[in-house]
């Protein structure tokens, strides 16, 4: 019998918009203790995007500003008294593709107490390379 057609690709979002992923490595209490919940910045204007307990996430952003917050209810953070638990945000560097697996964590945490809460940007910037040291002096010429 023929072949079954293939599956089509995934529907490309309905806006432009950057893949962020939260890989949270637990400890022996995150499935328990850990939750986070992300927003756009400023918060007391915003709504939760997304957010979860115990576990890692993903999703679909738009430009713009955002504030990632993990809590921890025992408020001994991930690491390091009861295992060495860690979370790490990666985002995709063009719109509308998903980070590669390979791609360096934008930030990344793991030694807090109850909340860690930090800031980032999307489309995310990195920061320029530094500019390679200046040559020597060429020496003078013969006379």
């Amino acid at each position: 019998p023929p072949s079954p057609p293939p599956s089509p690709p995934p529907s490309p979002p309905p806006f432009d918009c950057t893949y962020f992923r939260l890989d949270i490595v637990a400890d022996s209490f995150t499935t328990t203790e850990t939750s986070w919940d992300l927003y756009v910045e400023p918060r007391e204007k915003s709504a939760v995007l997304l957010q979860a307990t115990g576990r890692s996430g993903n999703g679909c952003l738009p430009d713009g500003r955002y504030r990632l917050s993990v809590f921890d209810s025992q408020g001994d953070g991930i690491c390091c008294k009861y295992g060495d638990g860690s979370f790490a945000v990666t985002v995709a560097r063009e719109h509308n593709t998903r980070p590669a697996e390979d791609s360096p964590p934008i930030l990344t945490g793991s030694a807090f107490g109850a909340l860690a809460s930090i800031i980032f940007t999307v489309p995310y910037l990195a920061p320029p390379p530094s500019p390679p040291p200046n040559p020597p002096p060429s020496p003078p010429p013969f006379p």
